[in-house]
């Protein structure tokens, strides 16, 4: 049985957007003003504007089966009963002319009839689907959330370097809230007030992470700053009665020989404003170890253990405030 457009998206999570088109159907975290507000800065903005980061079909079914096509997107991830079970190669799966095929038989209750299927899009690339196929006759529910949660960042909130994408910081918090979330991490973002924009998704937190690649783009405090501010108004404007934390940068092991100054200044002028705002700071320093080894760069982007420490001691910290 292949699902219909209008199942797939009844199960779909994580977009703000979900078409079809010719090569089939394509799901974006970003609303059209926000991927040209990115591609306004540089053209390898865009494509990373587009990636399917923290993009899911998450729901229960009877089927003992599923076969899925792609004609766009390398790594896919599926959870069986929220256990990572798979990570397929898309690409190679293409290049081979093969669909990926998975058996739905919980690893934790092989007994069940229902199982709960987690397809997990690529972080880094456009994950684009061609179909999506289950047993003839089987149930399809969409999975129940808890809460919901928006995460707006760089490349550490769209898991960079992470060699499962759903090990990031923003998906292990996911999964630990069951939380209904759309991940709008992108690759070089910073402060900028044209990429902020309303969506059609109430969360109930908001999770903002930016600022260590301000460091690398602004020339002074003050022009930083402007920029900061001016983002921060309208998050704060469009969540004042929703709970936000905002992170300061994470430890990165070059934090000098920037025209803006030292990375300590960035910091200490971005918690003033975080706190000016209203907001809950989080004190990134706090979250991964001061260690290269933590790091799949030697210096910026955490690794999966370093992943791993940052959102249990994230979450730690969340639950206490």
């Amino acid at each position: 049985m292949r699902l219909t457009f209008e199942q797939i998206k009844s199960v779909a999570f994580g977009a703000v957007c979900v078409e079809q088109a010719e090569d089939g159907i394509h799901f974006e975290k970003l609303t059209k003003k926000q991927i040209s507000a990115f591609a306004d800065f540089r053209a390898s903005f865009r494509e990373r504007a587009l990636t399917t980061t923290g993009v899911r079909l998450d729901f229960c079914t009877n089927s003992k089966h599923l076969a899925f096509s792609t004609s766009r997107g390398r790594k896919f991830e599926v959870y069986i009963d929220d256990l990572l079970c798979r990570q397929f190669d898309c690409d190679e799966l293409r290049e081979a002319g093969q669909c990926a095929e998975i058996e739905l038989v919980s690893p934790i209750r092989p007994e069940a009839d229902t199982v709960r299927v987690t397809l997990i899009f690529p972080s880094h690339t456009v994950g684009v689907l061609e179909y999506l196929e289950l047993d003839d006759g089987a149930t399809v529910e969409p999975h129940r959330f808890d809460c919901r949660m928006l995460f707006i960042g760089d490349s550490i909130t769209q898991g960079w370097d992470s060699k499962y994408d759903s090990f990031s910081y923003a998906w292990r918090v996911t999964r630990f809230f069951n939380a209904e979330s759309i991940i709008q991490g992108i690759g070089g973002a910073y402060y900028h007030e044209t990429t902020f924009d309303t969506l059609a998704f109430d969360p109930d937190t908001v999770i903002v992470s930016l600022g260590t690649n301000d460091f690398a783009t602004y020339k002074t405090i003050d022009e930083m700053r402007q920029h900061v501010t001016a983002h921060l108004d309208l998050i704060a404007e469009a969540y004042k009665d929703t709970k936000v934390f905002a992170i300061s940068p994470i430890w990165r092991a070059d934090t000098e020989g920037r025209a803006i100054g030292s990375f300590e200044d960035v910091r200490r002028m971005l918690i003033e404003e975080i706190e000016k705002h209203g907001l809950i700071h989080i004190d990134g320093l706090s979250l991964v170890p001061h260690a290269a080894e933590f790091m799949a760069d030697q210096r910026l982007h955490p690794n999966d253990l370093g992943f791993s420490l940052y959102a249990e001691n994230l979450i730690a910290q969340m639950i206490k405030k």
